[in-house]
C-alpha cells in the first residue's frame, strides 16, 4: 500500500505538472470577434467504432464520430429541445400516426469520388426515404430497425421479404415512407408512437446518398459520404480518424458566420484515460473527456465537485443522461432464474462502488430502476430498486437453488477495456466472493466486439452502459422490451441485448408510448419501470456525471447531459 501511493503521488505530480504548450497556429477572422482555422484534437478511449454507415451503428463512440459527418431531419440544442435540422419544419396528425417533414432545399451532399465529376449533388426527399429504407434492410445488416419495427407501415414487411431465402425483388421500398414531392417526405404509422420524431434524432436518422452505397460497396462502412459539417478523410484503423471542413455547408451561426470554423478534427483512439489526459495537459489535445479516477481528487473537491485552485483548464460538469449496469442473458441459466438476478444485485455494494471504488465521481449510486435522474419531468424515487443488503441476497440465492453458492456453474464478466471499467468489475467480483461465495471470471473484450457478442446472444453476464440517445424514458425502457427480442436465438437483439420478456411490461410499455401529453406518459413509464426493476434483468450500479476538460481557448462548446459532440459550432480563440 505504502508503494501504491508513492505512485499515485508520482502520477498525479506528472500529470498535473506538464505545462499547457498548446501550438499556435494562424487563425483566420470571422463575423462577431470570431475565428476560422486550426484543428481540433480529441481522443476517444473506447477504441474504433464499429463502422460508421448509420444503419450499422450502435455505440455511442461511432454515433458522435458521426454526428460530425452526417446530418439528420432533426437535433437538439445544448438544453435537449427537439430543434430543426435537414427537416425545416413538420407536421403531425391529429391521430398521430402521419409525420410531414418539410426538407431543406440549400443541402448539398459531400464533393466526394463517387457523383459525377466528385461534385456532392443536392440532397432531395429521395435520399429521406432510402435512407430510411436502408434501416429496415436486412441486407444492409442494418442494427437500426428496432425504431420502425411495428411501428411504420410496411417496414416489418419489407424486412421479412429481404431477409428470406427467395425474395421478391419487385419490393421496392416501405409502404409508409414515401416522397410527397422532391422536399416533402411523409412516414405513416401503425400506431402511435410519440417518442418517434425524437428516435430520429439517433444516427440511424442520418441521411445518406445512394451512390456512396453503391460505389463503396461493403466497405461504406468505412468510406462514409454525408450533408455534415465535416467530410470524412481518412481512418487508420486503431490509431486516428480525419475529417476535414466542409467549405460548402449549409449552416450559419447567428452573426452569419458559415460553420464550422475549425479546419479539421483528428479523432484518436489511445484507450489509457491516464495518457489521454497527459497528452491534454501537454498540449496535445483539445479536450480530455471524463477524469481519470486515479486523479479525480487532485483535480476536483471529492465532497463538493469544485475544481481545485491549481487547475489551469476549464472543467465542464454535467450530470449525465447516462446509465452503467452489468447486463444478464435472461434466457439461459444461470440467469433465466430471477431469484438469481435479484442475489445478484443485493449484493453489490453500489454505495461503495460509487463513493470508493470511482472517489465520488459518479452522479449518484444507482438505487433506483434504469433511466437516470436526470431524464425532464420523470422522478425516479418512487421506482423501488436493490439496495445493499448481502442477507437478502443470500436469501434469494438459496431460493434459487444454490444455498452460499452451492453448485452455482461458473460464470464470466466481459467488459471493455475502460479503466473504470476494470475498477468496477474488479469491485464486483470481491463482492460477489465474499457475500455469494460465487466466484466470477473477468474477461477484457474489445468494445466493438463486446457488442456485436452481446447482441448475438453469446455473453451471459457483461457490463455496460446506457447514453440517453434522445431525452424521453422509453429510450431506455425500450432496452428491456421484449417485443424486440428474435424469434430465434442466433438472430441478434438489439437495443434488448439480455433478451428479456416480461408481457406485462411490453404491454405498459406499448401503452405508455401512445399516450402524447407527457405528464400522463412518464405516470404509466413508472409503472412499466416498477415492473422491469423488480425481475432484475440487469444489475443498475450508478447514475453517472459527465466531465469535460478543455483547453482554456476553446469557445461555443457547450456539455449537455448526453454529451453530444457538437464542434461545428467550436472556434478557437488566442
Amino acid at each position: 500500500m505504502k508503494y501504491t501511493a508513492i505512485f499515485i503521488v508520482l502520477l498525479v505530480f506528472l500529470l498535473l505538472g506538464c505545462k499547457n504548450q498548446s501550438t499556435t497556429h494562424s487563425l483566420r477572422p470571422a463575423k462577431g470577434g470570431k475565428k476560422y482555422g486550426s484543428t481540433y484534437r480529441i481522443n476517444m478511449i473506447r477504441g474504433n467504432p464499429n463502422g460508421l454507415d448509420p444503419v450499422i451503428i450502435t455505440s455511442k463512440l461511432a454515433d458522435d464520430i458521426a454526428l460530425q459527418i452526417y446530418d439528420r431531419l432533426i437535433t437538439f440544442d445544448s438544453l435537449l429541445n427537439i430543434k430543426p435540422e435537414l427537416a425545416k419544419s413538420w407536421d403531425i396528425s391529429q391521430d398521430g400516426l402521419r409525420y410531414t417533414f418539410h426538407l431543406r432545399t440549400d443541402v448539398y451532399f459531400h464533393d466526394n469520388i463517387c457523383f459525377p465529376n466528385g461534385l456532392g449533388r443536392r440532397m432531395t426527399s429521395q435520399d429521406v426515404c432510402y435512407s430510411f429504407n436502408r434501416c429496415c434492410d436486412p441486407r444492409t445488416r442494418t442494427a437500426a430497425m428496432w425504431v420502425f419495427k411495428d411501428k411504420v407501415v410496411g417496414a416489418n414487411e419489407y424486412y421479412h421479404n429481404y431477409g428470406s431465402p427467395n425474395p421478391d425483388t419487385s419490393f421496392k421500398s416501405v409502404k409508409g415512407i414515401i416522397p410527397l414531392n422532391d422536399s416533402t417526405v411523409q412516414i405513416t404509422l401503425t400506431r402511435a408512437y410519440a417518442p418517434f420524431i425524437m428516435q430520429l434524432a439517433n444516427a440511424l436518422g442520418c441521411i445518406v446518398p445512394k451512390e456512396a452505397v453503391v460505389f463503396y460497396g461493403q466497405d461504406f462502412f468505412k468510406n462514409p459520404v454525408g450533408t455534415g459539417a465535416y467530410i470524412f478523410d481518412s481512418w487508420k484503423e486503431d490509431y486516428q480518424i480525419v475529417l476535414r471542413r466542409n467549405t460548402k455547408y449549409w449552416q450559419y451561426d447567428n452573426q452569419l458566420n458559415r460553420l464550422p470554423f475549425l479546419d479539421t478534427i483528428i479523432v484518436s483512439f489511445v484507450k489509457d484515460d491516464k495518457i489521454q489526459f497527459q497528452d491534454f495537459k501537454s498540449g496535445n489535445l483539445d479536450e480530455s473527456f471524463n477524469i481519470p479516477t486515479e486523479l479525480f481528487p487532485a483535480i476536483l473537491d471529492i465532497e463538493t465537485r469544485t475544481p481545485k485552485s491549481n487547475v489551469d483548464f476549464v472543467v465542464q460538469q454535467k450530470p449525465a443522461m447516462l446509465s452503467w449496469f452489468i447486463d444478464m442473458l435472461c434466457t439461459k441459466p444461470p440467469f433465466n432464474n430471477a431469484d438469481v438476478r435479484r442475489a445478484f444485485s443485493y449484493a453489490i455494494d453500489k454505495e461503495k462502488i460509487s463513493k470508493y471504488v470511482l472517489r465520488n465521481s459518479p452522479y449518484q449510486p444507482a438505487h433506483n430502476g434504469i433511466t437516470p435522474p436526470v431524464m425532464p419531468g420523470y422522478d425516479i424515487s418512487s421506482i423501488t430498486g436493490f439496495e445493499y443488503n448481502p442477507a437478502l441476497a443470500q436469501q434469494y440465492l438459496s431460493q434459487a437453488g444454490y444455498p452460499k453458492g452451492k453448485d452455482f456453474p461458473q460464470v464470466t464478466l466481459s467488459i471493455y477495456p475502460e479503466p473504470r471499467l476494470i475498477q468496477v468489475a474488479e469491485a464486483v467480483q470481491q463482492m460477489l466472493a465474499e457475500n455469494l461465495n460465487i466466484n466470477i471470471n473477468i474477461k477484457v473484450i474489445q468494445f466493438a466486439q463486446l457488442l456485436d457478442l452481446a447482441e448475438a446472444g453469446k455473453l451471459q453476464f457483461w457490463c455496460t452502459r446506457w447514453y440517453g440517445d434522445y431525452p424521453d424514458v422509453e429510450n431506455y425502457l425500450s432496452l428491456l422490451d421484449g417485443s424486440l427480442v428474435p424469434v430465434l436465438d442466433n438472430q441478434p437483439s438489439y437495443p434488448n441485448s439480455t433478451r428479456y420478456n416480461n408481457p406485462e411490461f411490453n404491454t405498459l410499455l406499448s401503452k405508455s408510448v401512445a399516450i402524447t401529453d407527457i405528464q400522463t406518459r412518464n405516470e404509466m413509464y413508472k409503472q412499466a419501470e416498477l415492473i422491469v426493476t423488480k425481475d432484475a434483468p440487469c444489475i443498475m450500479l450508478f447514475y453517472d456525471m459527465h466531465y469535460r476538460l478543455l483547453q482554456p481557448y476553446v469557445r461555443d462548446y457547450p456539455l449537455d447531459a448526453m454529451n453530444r459532440i457538437q464542434i461545428k459550432h467550436a472556434w478557437f480563440a488566442w
